[in-house]
């Protein structure tokens, strides 16, 4: 067993959760607490990530199915002409662009399933010609002039153009099952990825002047004397920063896969740090440590870590590309490796946050006896619970990380990340700083946990 302590017999600095009071305890909970429910609002409030435009063949008064001469529109058969629609202005912040179409039976009077042919041309810029193909779709239909089933004619995520417009006909011969059709353009809503690069700007730029802020504030200290914590701060820092994500919004200006990589890569790094810190800051708790023991314990820690990165970047960079690549309406894991290689990293991440769990409940007991560790206990165990049971609702939600993410999401998950960094650099920034002279407190202020052999 190896021990290491840098900073045995070096001068203590004096932290914030070492002169805690319960008023400060209260106001940094309550602003937690706010800082999440708006997140909430916010988010719940928030744009839709797809937005779609429908449109119909028959275009009947009475939304019949029916076509009579009160419909307004086409018949769409074998030798008819094509019908031909435009469509609104479309930029790299829809991220892709797909028609859906539903059939409606033709009056059968059998339930029928049969191959149907379109011939689809789109239509860009000034009219050139983007694409002409052929799309043959297995069309089931029910009696009478019910709907069919809902295919997908066109998934285009190449937006050279600014405007579309497409001519679709049919081409098989013979060909009589399908009557009226309605046609679905489904894209991402620009205002959701305007909202995403909002959210990663704004907490960015917080997240960097916080960093700027704890350097200046430790910069009289040596970094020797620095405690455990405060390290593992400084990497909280870098992997926020990374999280917040310097490089979003670039995303939509490429079609490479290096972007959606490399949010990827921060999202991973951030979750690991906070699961690694996690679970080393309360064993340190649980067994009154004062430094680093590189024993099975801790060594086992960082293998169970290291596996869940390199599995959750995998998954994670899998998601970001197809997302990117080839884009589609509805549940991220609908493909079948997507969602076999989700549940194995689900099930060794929620394995990590059963352990932390499980060290939060066998400390409690260790720190409730010690007043000097009591404070610290709180600080560290309170916003990583709440950390824990938040991802384990959006990993059951299915909308967690880039898993079917909407503005709740993406601003709540966002937001929690940057909450947690914050209540940890609020407990270990230093008293005593250049913008704080730092005292012991008075009356109400009085220290409640500071003791000379704190951890």
């Amino acid at each position: 067993m190896v021990s290491t302590s840098a900073d045995i017999g070096s001068p203590k600095i004096i932290t914030n959760i070492d002169i805690i009071s319960v008023r400060r305890l209260i106001i940094a909970g309550v602003l937690c607490f706010i800082a999440l429910i708006v997140a909430i609002i916010v988010g719940a409030t928030g744009p839709e990530v797809y937005e779609s435009v429908s449109y119909n063949l028959y275009q009947c008064i009475d939304n019949s199915h029916i076509f009579t001469s009160n419909c307004t529109g086409t018949q769409l058969y074998p030798g008819s002409g094509p019908w031909s629609q435009y469509f609104n202005p479309i930029t790299s912040l829809n991220k892709f662009w797909a028609l859906q179409a539903t059939p409606y039976s033709n009056n059968l009077t059998s339930f029928t399933s049969e191959d149907v042919t379109f011939l689809i041309t789109i239509y860009g810029n000034e009219g050139s010609i983007v694409k002409t193909q052929n799309s043959t779709q297995t069309v089931v239909c029910n009696t009478g002039f019910g709907s069919c089933n809902t295919f997908t004619l066109i998934d285009e995520e190449d937006l050279d153009s600014i405007s579309y417009s497409v001519d679709i006909s049919i081409v098989s011969e013979n060909t009589t099952i399908i009557g009226d059709i309605d046609f679905d353009v489904w894209r991402n809503n620009s205002s959701f990825s305007s909202f995403e690069i909002v959210t990663h700007l704004t907490l960015l730029i917080i997240s960097a002047i916080s960093i700027i802020g704890f350097l200046i504030a430790m910069r009289s200290f040596s970094l020797i004397n620095w405690a455990f914590e405060q390290k593992f701060l400084f990497a909280l820092f870098f992997g926020i920063l990374l999280a917040n994500n310097p490089f979003y919004g670039i995303q939509y200006a490429t079609q490479g896969a290096f972007f959606p990589f490399l949010n990827a890569f921060f999202d991973v790094l951030f979750l690991s740090t906070v699961s690694l810190y996690s679970l080393m800051v309360l064993d340190r708790i649980r067994l009154e440590s004062k430094k680093v023991e590189w024993d099975y314990s801790t060594i086992s820690k960082i293998v169970v870590v290291v596996i869940f990165t390199i599995l959750g970047l995998i998954l994670f960079s899998w998601i970001n590309v197809r997302d990117r690549k080839d884009p589609i309406i509805g549940s991220a894991t609908s493909e079948s490796g997507i969602q076999a290689l989700f549940y194995l990293v689900a099930t060794v991440f929620i394995c990590i946050l059963l352990w932390i769990l499980l060290l939060v409940i066998t400390a409690f007991p260790v720190a409730y006896a010690r007043q000097y560790l009591f404070a610290k206990y709180l600080f560290t165990a309170i916003p990583i619970v709440v950390f824990v049971i938040s991802i384990l609702i959006g990993i059951i939600a299915g909308t967690f990380g880039p898993l079917n993410p909407n503005s709740l999401s993406v601003m709540y998950f966002n937001v929690l990340n940057n909450v947690f960094v914050a209540i940890v650099a609020y407990s270990y920034w230093p008293n005593a700083n250049p913008f704080h002279k730092g005292s012991m407190g008075s009356g109400e202020e009085q220290s409640l946990v500071y003791q000379d052999d704190e951890i």
